[in-house]
Formats: structure tokens, sequence, C-alpha cells
């Protein structure tokens, strides 16, 4: 399970290191938004900055890295999984929408 100490590491960076951080996302978003068809890699741009900065830029940039290279790919299907539908007992799988119709997933708490 994941904790909210994710965010930690951001939030211990000095004034500076903040800055050099958000260079570093900056260049990230460049690149990303130059590429309209395909989506570039964390790892791909942030990779060559971990040598230039201090230890704890350097952590939170692999965190961010991590982060990204969890879950499909860009263009990949999405895991297949079954849910209860609300209210019913009837169970719907996601591929079972495939090829028929767009799908929204929204995931969160209720109470």
């Amino acid at each position: 399970m994941q904790t909210r100490q994710q965010g930690r590491p951001i939030a211990d960076l000095s004034v500076e290191d903040r800055a050099l951080f958000r260079k570093c996302l900056d260049d990230l978003r460049e690149r990303r938004e130059a590429a309209s068809i395909e989506s570039v890699p964390a790892r791909q741009v942030l990779e060559p900055h971990l040598d230039n900065v201090p230890d704890g830029v350097r952590s939170t940039l692999l965190h961010l890295i991590q982060r990204d290279e969890q879950g499909p790919a860009r263009g990949e299907p999405a895991p297949d999984f079954h849910l209860k539908l609300l209210g019913s007992e009837e169970r719907v799988r996601l591929s079972g929408f495939r090829g028929q119709r767009p799908v929204a997933l929204v995931f969160g708490s209720y109470t």
C-alpha cells in the first residue's frame, strides 16, 4: 500500500533544490508537448539530469520516473478486471466493452 510519505521528498527539498526539480519537470513537459503523437517516457528525459543534481533532487526524480513507469503505457490496453454493478449482483468485465464504446474509469471514495 502506498502512503502519503511519497509526497514528502519534495516538501523536504530546499528552495534551491525545488527550483532545480521544477527545471527538470519543465524539461519533461516541454519534451512531451513537442512529441505530439507519442508519449516521451520520464526516464528518457530525467535520467540525464540524475548525475548533475543533489541527492534529494535525485531521489525525487527517481520516484517520479518509477511512478511514470507504473501501469500501462500510452496506447496499451488497460489490464482487464471485473466488478460488481452497483445495486446488483451482476458482474461486468472491462474487456466486455472493448470495441463497443468508450469507457471512463473513476476511482475514488464515496464515503
